[in-house]
């Protein structure tokens, strides 16, 4: 009788959560004014210039039919899998494809309501099926985990969502696997889980592991030897150790490309002392415990975001409290919640939860496993029945734990001052109202739990409200986009650039356009600008940017902020001329760049001998002389005088970086555009001047490498280059003169063996196809694309194996006379990693089989 009563009412309970969950987001986002219950959007964060550059891009080339993994919308172009199996995967993404193109993030805004209300489903369903319960009190649980702290403040990396929602259910599958042996479950979830997000994923296998052992260990036989137990239960490891691995292995069609792609992408936070076992935080853990401790402003610094209301922290004290729950529960219990804060506190294991990679921002992304475990015990005290709790405990562990989020909180100005840490910086100002709240909550609760236990309702009231005002302090100075001002600015800069994304010719664009960024409240860096309009650009702002193009960049004095951020800034004709830049879009119309010849050009084997080094401007002029030999040097170096030298340390009172101030008499040798280059990357170009005249780059690039354009100059002109840096001589500055003579002279030549290229695309896959003329002095083609693994490129119908060319392009041999030259892309590992997919699911299959019969 009490199965069936829990089979009727199995699903009640869930889709309860899921709809208090959905309507809360619907009251929390309306009166906050978001889209689609008013005018604000989330183009906030990497949301705003990442996610949906992606979602945009992802959206149109399904739409178009023209889908290819060789995407060459960003920087240079690249394998788009690992973007795909990052950010593109979640079923939830396929209501991008309601609306236009331009209400893209409104849709984003409904997925997120969508995916936090899911989180809430899965979570209580998970606890109902663990404890075997139809009560409706469990939904409180569920929602506590959809409204936790990691949520609140992580909720626009919108992808990272769908680990919540799998967690639930990759554990229903484990306690399905030992109760009965049945794997099914665990088999299918945690596939989806790490497909759907594969770098989450990742950590909810290590979490999983822990889990395993937290559950195959909660009917230990009293006085049974560790031996006698291992003997017992070595069956059903096994069986849990093979299906973990063919259920990842399975995975591998989409995990194996995405490896390899990544291996070749730089690693920002690299170095042995990310795996010293020190402390990551102290003290201040605990003021966690409380609500709207943590706002938009500190997202991408803060303590472990572990909030789940006090009411379920209170329940965990008493979990370890309860005279019914056996010692050997608690220590089990205890273990396992000190696993997964060890895998936060100390520096080396949370480098581990990271994929050996210390998170670059947005901290501590393995909180959500810590709030999950305190939700799982605060519902195993709430199961066990809390009114046994002896009188002394009722008030004192709600004492304890306000004594704690009063201790966490007040030791965060001390640290600050103790050890000067930006960490502990970050966590102010510190909000006393919302502590004094948190405490009043704290005792609220406890006074219903004690004196009035039969007003269940009251407490989920108190929790839901608590859970909502964590989340809207969390969204305080979010600097919300305006959706109408998006959706209007997009639409016209499609419009404007349709001639430029139809084109079946391929050729690349630098667009300095601000185009949607009439939408954004803040400052708008058009990284991904080609990305979201769907046009082959020059920037890019990605993890997945191969480590080859940001070094050639780089080395070509083209500005690069960081290994993620690739900029449209610091071009000269000459890098015009190898990437394959057409046209420049500018506020007044669409200039054609006077470098242009193609996508390639017949080089002699000179070029592929040219190697890079850390100066842009020899670098540059070494490709010409490969291009087009002579015997005077294209880049004239400027002719130096004195340099009157004077320090300032302070600016304002405050203590400046750049204490050496430069006012260089410099007088070009040759007429034409002038360049500065610094390859220490110790000068400051934001006030840099020329007899006067601001001459500072576009985007802000102090301290960075960058070729900097000072203007067009005549030969023997006196000029005063004034300047600040951290250098205090002008020694390995380079400034020299490229007169657009000898540049001109060079395109005529290289235009004679140049390469069009022109693009058929299909349903999952793109050729690029063209003609050039080689001669014998010119028995290479150098293409303007990116060195990848996947080209598969045909001379004349003869398959030719590509090299690397200038640390980031590729090369191809081409034969004297008429050369016909046909591309295709393929995505390195993909056909091993469907075959090692498609023997893991088969062997699980085998194995079930076998198992069953």
């Amino acid at each position: 009788m009490q199965r069936q009563q829990f089979q009727r009412g199995r699903w009640q309970q869930p889709l309860t959560a899921t709809l208090l969950a959905f309507m809360m987001m619907v009251i929390l986002f309306a009166s906050r004014g978001i889209t689609p219950f008013g005018n604000h959007n989330l183009l906030i964060g990497d949301l705003g210039v990442q996610y949906t550059p992606f979602f945009t891009d992802f959206v149109r080339l399904v739409r178009q039919h023209t889908w290819s993994f060789m995407n060459l919308h960003q920087a240079l172009g690249g394998n788009w899998m690992p973007v795909i199996s990052y950010y593109i995967l979640s079923p939830f993404n396929l209501l991008l494809f309601v609306g236009r193109a331009s209400q893209i993030p409104m849709m984003i805004a409904v997925i997120i309501m969508l995916k936090v209300a899911t989180i809430a489903g899965t979570m209580t369903f998970y606890l109902q099926e663990h404890w075997r319960t139809t009560s409706r009190f469990v939904l409180v649980f569920g929602l506590a985990f959809a409204f936790s702290g990691f949520v609140a403040l992580n909720f626009f990396n919108v992808m990272w969502l769908d680990a919540l929602i799998w967690l639930p259910l990759v554990t229903w599958g484990v306690d399905q696997l030992v109760r009965t042996g049945w794997t099914v479950a665990y088999f299918g979830w945690l596939f989806v889980s790490v497909v759907t997000d594969y770098y989450l994923g990742y950590m909810t296998c290590l979490f999983i592991v822990a889990y395993f052992g937290y559950v195959i260990t909660a009917e230990w036989p009293k006085g049974q030897s560790v031996r006698a137990w291992w003997h017992q239960q070595r069956g059903l490891i096994w069986q849990f150790v093979v299906t973990s691995l063919l259920s990842v292995g399975t995975t591998l069609a989409i995990l194996l490309p995405t490896v390899l792609s990544m291996l070749k992408t730089p690693k920002a936070s690299a170095g042995l002392s990310n795996f010293f076992l020190v402390p990551t935080f102290g003290l201040e853990f605990f003021s966690q415990l409380g609500m709207g401790t943590t706002t938009y402003l500190q997202r991408l610094n803060h303590a472990p975001g572990i909030f789940v209301s006090t009411f379920v922290a209170l329940l965990v004290l008493v979990y370890f409290a309860l005279p019914q729950v056996k010692r050997g529960a608690k220590v089990r219990s205890a273990s396992f919640l000190l696993v997964v804060f060890l895998g936060m506190w100390l520096r080396g294991f949370n480098t581990v939860w990271h994929m050996l990679s210390a998170p670059a921002g947005y901290p501590f992304r393995n909180s959500f496993f810590f709030s999950f475990v305190l939700i799982l015990l605060a519902a195993d005290a709430w199961h066990a029945g809390i009114q046994q709790l002896s009188r002394r405990w009722r008030w004192g562990l709600p004492a304890i734990l306000g004594g704690l989020m009063i201790l966490g909180t007040v030791m965060i100005g001390p640290m600050t001052s103790w050890t000067q840490s930006a960490y502990y910086t970050s966590l102010q100002p510190i909000n006393w109202g919302n502590l004094a709240l948190s405490v009043l909550i704290l005792v609220l609760a406890a006074g219903v739990l004690w004196y009035r236990p039969q007003w269940t309702g009251l407490l989920g009231v108190l929790v839901g409200l608590e859970l909502l005002g964590n989340f809207n302090v969390a969204l305080t100075g979010a600097d919300f986009g305006n959706q109408r001002q998006y959706a209007a600015a997009y639409t016209q800069a499609a419009k404007r650039l349709r001639p430029q994304t139809t084109a079946t010719t391929v050729y690349r664009i630098r667009n300095n356009v601000p185009t949607v960024a009439a939408g954004f409240a803040g400052h708008y860096n058009p990284y991904n600008d080609s990305m979201w309009l769907g046009y082959n650009g020059t920037g890019a702002y990605s993890s997945t940017i191969s480590a080859a193009t940001i070094q050639m960049s780089q080395q070509l004095g083209i500005f690069t902020r960081n290994v993620r951020r690739l900029s449209p800034q610091g071009f000269t004709p000459v890098t015009e001329l190898i990437w394959g830049v057409k046209e420049k879009l500018t506020t007044t119309g669409t200039q054609r760049v006077g470098s242009y010849v193609g996508m390639g050009m017949a080089v002699s084997p000179q070029l592929l001998r040219v190697h890079l080094s850390a100066d842009a401007i020899t670098n540059q002029e070494a490709i010409l002389q490969a291009l087009r030999p002579q015997t005077t040097p294209y880049f004239r170096t400027v002719t130096s005088g004195h340099d009157a030298v004077y320090t300032r340390w302070q600016i304002n009172g405050a203590d400046t970086t750049f204490p050496y101030n430069h006012r260089w008499w410099i007088t070009p040798t040759a007429t034409g555009r002038l360049y500065f280059y610094d390859p220490s990357g110790t000068s400051k170009y934001s006030t840099m001047r020329v007899n006067g005249h601001l001459v500072k780059p576009k985007w802000f690039a102090d301290h960075q490498t960058m070729m900097v354009n000072l203007g067009q100059y005549h030969r023997g002109q006196r000029l005063q280059l004034t300047f600040a840096s951290q250098q205090a001589t002008v020694t390995g500055m380079h400034v020299a003169t490229l007169p657009a003579e000898k540049m001109t002279a060079v395109r005529h030549r290289v235009a004679q063996h140049a390469l069009t290229l022109h693009q058929y695309r299909g349903h999952l896959r793109t050729s690029y196809v063209g003609n050039l003329t080689g001669t014998a002095q010119k028995r290479w083609a150098l293409l303007s694309l990116p060195a990848e693994d996947g080209w598969q490129i045909t001379v004349n119908d003869q398959r030719v194996t590509p090299r690397t060319a200038l640390h980031g392009l590729i090369a191809v041999p081409i034969h004297s006379g008429d050369n016909h030259v046909v591309i295709h892309y393929h995505v390195a590992g993909g056909r091993l990693g469907v075959l090692l997919g498609l023997l893991s699911l088969g062997g699980y299959v085998g194995l079930e089989w076998r198992r069953r019969n």
